[in-house]
């Protein structure tokens, strides 16, 4: 089931009547239904509708195969259940989002009514390791770009788009939606479209847009976006995600996960190194909170103590023979 098969009239929502309807339909791919026509009045990122929309559905398909086709057949057992078979096949992390997603879909049904009490009040969320991220180092950087010819148009468009991801700490769905009328050459500006349709503006600095302005020169089409592919068509986010884990694997790179956050995590940590508070990397990295950007002081902290081990080494420093 994809949104796009919801054959829902958009013109009808002004009266309710799809939405009514799809909340009428009373099983829980109703109520998955029109829980995702929700979230896209609300203008939630495609990236989000998809993750709701795999998640919930993989636990609704589970509910329905165990006879439990209503929300109020759900119980608490059914989510247990649900969260120990994922155990099987899925990573801790990937567990929690699961447990999350599915506590919001059920918090919207009784929002709207159709339940008395969420099935999952009582259902601590699952507890996964916290670890530390790793930062690209610069010689990873490095490794990267001596792969970018800049001779060729994938090249050049390549080290544009590595640069930029370092230099603004862009989550990937905000690099990708980049239209060329929201850069700002002038001032060294970007204008991105965030998380929850919150737009904000991030700097970058003069070597990533000498790299932009270079790959702009070659381009030969009239698109609107900023990235385009090598056939002068728009790039797609996944197609960026798909650039960078390929260079990764090409370049031989260890000890690293190299994705797209980890530029963002890199920007972050290399920033507050650079100087930059803690606030201001918030900002630019727009977290509603500072929660996530502590991770990335705790990562800098972490690193700051084991390079000066040598000068508190309580062995060291006993002498021992």
């Amino acid at each position: 089931m994809t949104l796009e098969h919801m054959n829902v009239n958009f013109s009808q929502i002004g009266s309710l009547s799809a939405l009514e309807h799809m909340i009428a339909l009373g099983d829980l791919n109703g109520q998955l239904k029109a829980f995702l026509l929700s979230c896209k009045v609300d203008d939630l990122s495609p990236v989000t509708l998809k993750d709701y929309e795999q998640k919930i559905g993989t636990f609704v398909s589970f509910c329905s195969d165990i006879g439990a086709r209503a929300p109020n057949e759900v119980t608490v057992n059914h989510v247990r259940m649900f969260l120990l078979k994922l155990q099987d096949r899925c990573k801790p992390h990937s567990i929690h989002d699961y447990y999350g997603c599915v506590k919001r879909f059920f918090n919207w049904m009784v929002l709207e009514g159709a339940l008395e009490h969420n099935p999952m009040s009582n259902i601590r969320p699952p507890r996964y390791p916290r670890e530390l991220i790793s930062p690209f180092k610069v010689e990873h950087i490095r490794d990267l770009l001596l792969l970018c010819d800049q001779d060729k148009f994938l090249g050049i468009r390549n080290r544009a788009i590595i640069l930029v991801f370092l230099d603004t700490g862009l989550r990937l769905s905000e690099l990708a939606g980049i239209q060329l009328s929201d850069m700002d050459f002038d001032r060294g500006l970007i204008k991105v479209m965030g998380k929850g349709a919150k737009e904000r503006v991030v700097g970058i600095g003069r070597t990533a847009q000498k790299a932009i302005l270079k790959y702009l020169l070659i381009r030969r089409d009239d698109h609107p976006c900023l990235w385009v592919t090598e056939e002068q068509r728009p790039m797609q986010f996944r197609g960026i995600q798909i650039m960078i884990r390929r260079l990764g694997k090409r370049a031989g790179l260890k000890n690293v996960r190299c994705s797209p956050h980890t530029f963002r995590h890199t920007f972050g940590t290399r920033a507050m190194l650079n100087g930059a508070s803690e606030r201001e990397v918030q900002l630019l990295l727009g977290h509603n909170s500072d929660r996530m950007t502590k991770r990335y002081t705790a990562t800098i902290t972490s690193e700051n103590v084991v390079s000066r081990h040598s000068q508190f080494s309580p062995v060291d420093k006993m002498n021992l023979k």
